[in-house]
C-alpha cells in the first residue's frame, strides 16, 4: 500500500507518488490476469483477485489518507458489492493504533465497507507495534490486524506476518517471523488464529 512516506510531500495524499507509480504503476500489472484495476489516474488505490484452495478472493489496497474522499470509499464498496462471491481483504497503510482502536482512515473504511457481507479482513501498519480487533455488523465478522516493525532494531530485522488460510477449518493462522534473526515471535499479538 502507498504510505505517507511514499507521498511527496510526506503525509500529503494530494501530493505526488512518482516513485511508487514508476515501479508499481498500472503498466506493471496490465495484462496480468489477477490485476483488477485502479481508482483515478494512478495505481495508488488498486485491486486484484486470486483463488486459493477453491476459494475466490479480492484484495483492495488504499493509499494513506486520514480523510479519504467519499468517491474513493464508494469505489471500494461498489467493487466489493460487485463481487459478492469473493472474500474481500482490504489493506491500507494506517488502520489501527497500538491499542486496537481504529485510526481515522481505518474508521472511514470500516464504516463504509462493513455493509459488504463478504468483507472479512482489514490489514494495516503505520503505527509501531501490533494490535487487532474484531467487529460484527449484522452477524458478519470483520477482523482488523495491524503490524509494523520498522521501529525495531535494524529497521525491523525483517519481521513479517505469515498468514496461513485453512478453508477446511475456516481459520487463518498468523505467525510472525524474522528471517534475519531466524526466529518467531510468539506473544498473543504475534501468533494467533
Amino acid at each position: 500500500n502507498v504510505g505517507n512516506h511514499d507521498q511527496t510531500p510526506v503525509n500529503d495524499p494530494n501530493g505526488t507518488t512518482a516513485y511508487f507509480n514508476q515501479y508499481f504503476g498500472s503498466s506493471r500489472f496490465t495484462g496480468r490476469n489477477y490485476y483488477g484495476g485502479h481508482y483515478g489516474s494512478n495505481n495508488n488505490n488498486n485491486y486484484s483477485f486470486f483463488t486459493a484452495s477453491g476459494l475466490d478472493f479480492m484484495v483492495l489496497n488504499f493509499e494513506y489518507n486520514p480523510n479519504p474522499p467519499i468517491a474513493l470509499l464508494n469505489w471500494g464498496r461498489s467493487l466489493i458489492q460487485a463481487n459478492p462471491n469473493r472474500r474481500a481483504i482490504v489493506g491500507t497503510h494506517a488502520l489501527l493504533d497500538a491499542n486496537g482502536n481504529f485510526g481515522p482512515q481505518g474508521l472511514f473504511l470500516y464504516n463504509t465497507l462493513k455493509v459488504c457481507p463478504n468483507l472479512f479482513l482489514l490489514l494495516g501498519a503505520h503505527v509501531p507495534g501490533e494490535s487487532r480487533r474484531v467487529n460484527s455488523f449484522y452477524g458478519d465478522t470483520v477482523y482488523s490486524w495491524m503490524a509494523d516493525y520498522q521501529s525495531r532494531s535494524n529497521g525491523g530485522d525483517g519481521w513479517m506476518r505469515i498468514m496461513r488460510f485453512s478453508p477446511a477449518t475456516n481459520t487463518i493462522s498468523v505467525k510472525t517471523y524474522s528471517p534475519t534473526l531466524n526466529q518467531y515471535e510468539t506473544d498473543a499479538n504475534s501468533q494467533f488464529s
